[in-house]
């Protein structure tokens, strides 16, 4: 794993950065008060829910965004090349640029007629979103399960970071702006090199043709997640405003930082890392945002504390959506329009939808009225996971049994030529028979002589990366080898014949 780090350590960085670096464009104007004019309320000043209205408008259009997606990669003849050409990516960036501007001019109400630019810069902000969730998926998903798992992490990592340190070191609207628009065209710039530049050499995912299954019951998990966050994020916002230290980067941070050190456990510790981490995640922590404002809707500390938890449950949904999401892409060969313009659908309506019905309740209804309704939502939304939260098109060991596979040498069954998994497990049971390895380590082997990285085959048997990382040990220390080339050259040597085959 080390190896394959520091051999693709410069294309890491370079798409860590460029992924980064959208991620915290999105959480800069649309979660925090970067673009707002002032740096602090007056005392006593009421939740306005500007913010949260911009959002909504971005939601609603960034829906549209993913619902263009998906048509244009049912009528393009190559959605992939269709979604890497610069002017797809030309287009996203001057969506952003004008959404940002607008959204500023909004803010400023320099012309009297705030929401004449708040809500063509909310829908040009969301239609961004859609656009480079496609191109950013297009590229993460062309890559193996050990760059996924590497870059996306680290990539929500200097999110974060650049959101804490641009709201508080913010010294007004004008340079922030800028700060904005500089980050999403470096990030254009980023993803719209051009293609198979620096790209690593990873053993392909044998695809097999072209399949949607899953992706109706993905846009619904969207959907939903997205509903119960954005209503809480309403519901949950304080009440009463006050700076943006105490308003948006307290809870914000602080939910950042717990949600890094739940995934580093989820990396370690998990069985599987797909698209069922969303609704794994989230569920329980959407419960428990519900806790404070149950106890005393009223205090201003326990809705700080509330609007963080939600944040963390919204984290667990971003996390599960992109690593999952990504991981669905390489091995289905689907395209990035298609997948990722429902994944924009879904969030964006859920967006939309939970907004709307946060901003009735808290301007209309009671407390009690608010609590009947918060109440009612999350167990629909509970509901809803239950019964689409878990698909089996989502699992990836689709690896065949033994005694299904077909003869080594002889053409498999797409007709392709030989067998590739089964000339690989000859080799394991080779090494089997030579050094006594167990069955487990033999599927492990299998998969290390494919070329396979220990995240890809965590997936495919359902272990965790620990218990992958001890069979990987056991059979070098058996082997007398200390790589996975070393354990590739050693087959080799053993079986002649076969690679003349292969």
């Amino acid at each position: 794993m080390r190896e394959y780090y520091r051999r693709n350590l410069p294309l890491y960085r370079r798409e860590t950065i460029g992924f980064a670096l959208f991620l915290g464009w999105v959480f800069c104007t649309l979660f925090g008060c970067g673009l707002a004019t002032h740096d602090a309320a007056i005392d006593g000043t009421l939740t306005n829910y500007n913010l949260e209205r911009i959002w909504m408008v971005s939601g609603l259009f960034e829906g549209l965004g993913g619902l263009g997606g998906i048509v244009a990669a049912r009528f393009a003849a190559d959605p992939a090349r269709f979604v890497r050409r610069r002017a797809f990516g030309a287009v996203a960036l001057a969506c952003a640029v004008a959404g940002n501007v607008l959204t500023w001019l909004a803010w400023t109400d320099r012309f009297g007629a705030v929401w004449a630019f708040h809500v063509p810069g909310g829908a040009l902000t969301g239609i961004a979103v859609a656009l480079f969730a496609m191109l950013w998926s297009d590229r993460l998903g062309s890559y193996d399960e050990a760059h996924v798992e590497f870059a996306i992490p680290l990539s929500f990592t200097v999110a974060f970071a650049l959101y804490f340190v641009l709201l508080l070191t913010k010294r007004g609207s004008i340079p922030f702006l800028v700060l904005l628009l500089a980050m999403i065209a470096l990030s254009f710039w980023l993803a719209c090199r051009h293609g198979g530049e620096g790209r690593p050499l990873a053993a392909a995912a044998r695809p097999g043709p072209r399949t949607h299954r899953g992706l109706l019951s993905f846009g619904v998990l969207a959907c939903v997640s997205w509903v119960q966050v954005a209503f809480f994020r309403v519901v949950a916002t304080p009440e009463i405003m006050g700076d943006r230290i105490a308003h948006f980067l307290i809870p914000f941070t602080c939910a950042c930082v717990l949600s890094l050190v739940m995934l580093a456990l989820c990396l370690r510790l998990s069985r599987y890392l797909n698209i069922s981490l969303a609704y794994r995640w989230s569920l329980p922590l959407f419960m428990l945002s519900y806790v404070p404002i149950f106890i005393d809707y009223g205090n201003p500390t326990l809705r700080l504390a509330a609007y963080a938890i939600n944040f963390l449950g919204m984290f667990g949904v971003q996390f599960g959506c992109w690593l999952g999401a990504c991981k669905y892409l390489r091995r289905t060969g689907s395209p990035a329009l298609t997948v990722f313009g429902v994944y924009a659908l879904g969030e964006g309506l859920g967006i939309f939808a939970g907004c709307l019905v946060g901003l009735y309740a808290v301007l209309s209804l009671d407390v009690k009225g608010l609590m009947v309704l918060s109440s009612v939502l999350l167990t629909a939304v509970a509901f809803a996971i239950m019964v689409t939260g878990f698909n089996p098109q989502w699992v990836f060991n689709r690896t065949r049994d033994r005694s299904e596979r077909d003869t080594p040498g002889e053409p498999g069954a797409n007709g392709g030529g030989p067998d590739l998994d089964a000339l690989f497990e000859q080799e394991a049971r080779a090494l089997q028979a030579t050094f006594d390895l167990t069955s487990r380590e033999t599927d492990v082997a299998a998969l290390l002589l494919a070329g396979r990285s220990r995240p890809y085959i965590r997936d495919e048997l359902t272990v965790s990366i620990n218990t992958v990382s001890s069979h990987v040990r056991s059979i070098f220390s058996k082997c007398g080898v200390h790589s996975q080339q070393e354990l590739i050259d050693l087959a080799r040597k053993g079986a002649g014949t076969t690679c003349e085959k292969v």
